[in-house]
């Protein structure tokens, strides 16, 4: 596990941040925030083994975004622990929720009151569709997102039902968005002394990352499902059962992969010359790179794509990619300590040259720096702790 001397040195260091969230997109941004140095307390219900006692695999998996940060127990609908958040507002500089739209300001933390609370105060709200909007009081989860946000209508073979994205992508990249939206109004605010609501959805995640696909639609061009069958790139299966992707149409490279396979005509012959002539030709091409591949193993396809320049990625599986001695090398797979346990995942992430994200703590136990942060940072004594305790706020 990687250690740092000192917090204050790394580039969140003296960052303050009051998490409220649960599930991934929330968990998400908040881990990328503690990686890089900030303190971030997550506050989490006292009920909350029960709450999860029928995703016990969903809760573990992630745990693995919890590293780094600290876990207290409070009971936010009851009055007491209304105040003892608002406290906690106070003190921080970040608070991230992903509520309903409707709840927080239910419990009277909507951002208008939590701005009274701590004028300097980043709000960061992630949602299934936003605080505002037609779709505003429905329920999201990543799914939707995906749905909604158009990625759907391009994913899968042609003429297959919408499919669904491999990973999370809805929630996972609301909760990067979300985290560049609160260090961003971090660094205005160290300007102005103000702070502001940052605000992230599964679909309107979604909907930016179709940016390039609404691009080509703007200046009118096909969008097709699946995508058009590209002369000299695909998704291609090796002789020994690998399937690999090249990219090798652009007019650099499409003739050096034509004679590499030896079918120099493929990029010669009258009508086959340009990018443009092979398009009228690309289910023919394709067909003759696949036929050289049935005779090749992964290794020698590799070994001689890369030789000649072409981009190429062979497809790998979780398994392979977590023993990948390229993300080894570079020391993108770390240890994470859940449950006494030591789980491999990808290290903090983006790579800063001085003040890098490490993993300093495992994750918490839950409820385990309630005297720390009662006591400590709140002010509160042993016996008021009880008191809070015995009355189910904490």
């Amino acid at each position: 596990m990687n250690k740092s001397p000192n917090d204050n040195n790394m580039a969140l260091g003296g960052i303050k941040v009051v998490d409220l969230t649960r599930a991934i997109a929330g968990p998400v941004c908040s881990s990328l925030l503690a990686d890089m140095g900030a303190e971030v307390i997550r506050v989490e219900s006292p009920d909350r083994d029960k709450d999860l006692a029928n995703q016990p695999l969903a809760d573990t998996a992630m745990k693995l975004f919890q590293r780094n940060k600290k876990s207290i127990t409070l009971n936010m609908r009851t009055e007491k622990g209304k105040d003892l958040l608002r406290r906690l507002i106070k003190w921080g500089d970040v608070l991230i929720e992903n509520f309903k739209p409707g709840v927080m300001q239910e419990m009277g933390l909507d951002y208008p009151n939590v701005k009274e609370i701590n004028p300097r105060i980043v709000m960061v709200s992630i949602s299934g569709y936003g605080q505002t909007g037609p779709y505003s009081g429905r329920a999201g989860l990543d799914w939707v997102g995906q749905a909604m946000g158009g990625i759907m209508s391009m994913t899968g073979p042609p003429d297959n039902p919408p499919m669904l994205a491999g990973a999370p992508i809805a929630d996972i990249s609301s909760g990067v968005f979300a985290a560049l939206g609160a260090v961003t109004a971090l660094y205005r605010s160290k300007s102005t002394g103000s702070g502001q609501q940052v605000e992230t959805t599964l679909m309107d995640s979604i909907a930016y990352l179709m940016g390039f696909h609404i691009a080509k639609y703007a200046f009118g061009q096909d969008i097709v499902k699946g995508g058009l069958v590209t002369p000299g790139s695909g998704t291609f299966l090796t002789g020994d059962g690998h399937y690999i992707v090249i990219m090798g149409a652009l007019a650099q490279h499409f003739p050096r992969f034509a004679q590499l396979i030896g079918r120099d005509d493929l990029a010669a012959a009258p009508g086959y010359q340009t990018r443009a002539e092979r398009m009228e030709h690309a289910e023919e091409i394709n067909a003759a790179i696949q036929a050289w591949m049935n005779t090749q193993t992964i290794t020698v396809v590799e070994t001689a794509l890369e030789k000649v320049g072409i981009p190429f990625g062979r497809v790998q599986t979780i398994e392979e990619l977590m023993k990948d001695p390229h993300l080894i090398a570079r020391n993108r797979i770390v240890e994470v300590e859940v449950d006494g346990q030591k789980k491999i995942m990808p290290g903090p992430y983006p790579i800063l040259s001085d003040t890098p994200g490490t993993i300093r703590a495992p994750c918490p136990e839950l409820g385990e720096h309630n005297e720390e942060v009662y006591g400590n940072i709140l002010g509160f004594s042993q016996d008021e702790l009880t008191a809070l305790k015995n009355d189910g706020v904490i």
